[in-house]
């Protein structure tokens, strides 16, 4: 598992596997690298850069207050230590918005880019300390007697209702740890709370504009967090934008429908 060290000497955790084009991965918020699974699987012969980001998975988790921005040059450090110079991007949520902030940073830095619902909203540009989303993290169970366990509490109930089998597997094998008998969230509650607090304070909704490679920006029909004007006002505010609507999913597009975003890659990569 390569380790890449970010630019406040933090280290970043990834995968990656060999072939061409090369596809950076950037999770959502909360999950791990290896939810990208039944997307890479349905990718052969592509090459893989799926990236953790800091506070996730097997990545460093730097102190708060968290800077959004550090999601993107994150991004940039892994595929310049990949040597990956111009990769597509495919990027999930907060992984979406990382994606753009590394393209605004590194302009160039991507052939096209996949953006699923990237949590990037117009201002006022400001932190929500009694945000529902961080609020539900911080109560969020840490811990479980076993896989098994997770497994039982988790498929196919809340979030995960819609989620393959595969997506479910990975996320529990990735991002959580054993520890003495115990399988232990790596990203701690009080981690992910407080991303989420600090998700509305970047700005990047003004920097959309300075975004030219190919990208198209994807809902699920059934999402309640990116109505498709909001896709449609961000592909709008884009260089080369555009935007597509992926039917019965919500907005873990990823997890639930892995093939339709295999599909936007493959049309993207030719």
């Amino acid at each position: 598992m390569p380790i890449y060290t970010a630019h406040d000497r933090l280290p970043i955790a990834a995968a990656a596997s060999p072939g061409e084009p090369v596809l950076l991965l950037s999770h959502a918020t909360g999950f791990c690298k290896e939810v990208w699974g039944p997307v890479a699987a349905a990718l052969p012969g592509f090459g893989l850069v799926a990236v953790d980001q800091r506070g996730h998975g097997d990545s460093g988790t730097p102190p708060p207050p968290f800077d959004w921005w550090d999601l993107g040059r994150d991004l940039v450090t892994a595929a310049a230590e990949a040597g990956a110079p111009h990769p597509i991007g495919v990027g999930h949520s907060s992984g979406a918005a990382a994606l753009l902030m590394a393209e605004v940073l590194d302009p160039g830095r991507f052939s096209a880019l996949v953006l699923i619902e990237p949590i990037v909203f117009p201002p006022p540009y400001r932190r929500y300390e009694d945000l529902p989303l961080a609020v539900a993290a911080e109560r969020r169970r840490a811990s479980f007697p076993s896989r098994l366990a997770i497994l039982e509490a988790f498929r196919g109930r809340g979030i995960f209702a819609g989620w393959v089998d595969e997506a479910v597997e990975a996320y529990v094998d990735g991002g959580f740890r054993e520890i003495g008998g115990e399988w232990i969230l790596k990203c701690r509650p009080a981690v992910e709370a407080e991303w989420y607090r600090s998700a509305t304070t970047h700005g990047v909704w003004d920097r959309l504009g300075e975004v030219a490679c190919p990208a198209v920006v994807v809902g699920g029909a059934g999402s309640s967090t990116h109505p498709a004007s909001l896709l449609q006002q961000q592909a709008d505010l884009l260089g080369d934008g555009r935007v597509e609507m992926v039917p019965g999913s919500t907005h873990f597009v990823p997890m639930e429908d892995p093939e339709a975003v295999a599909r936007l890659v493959r049309e993207l990569a030719r």
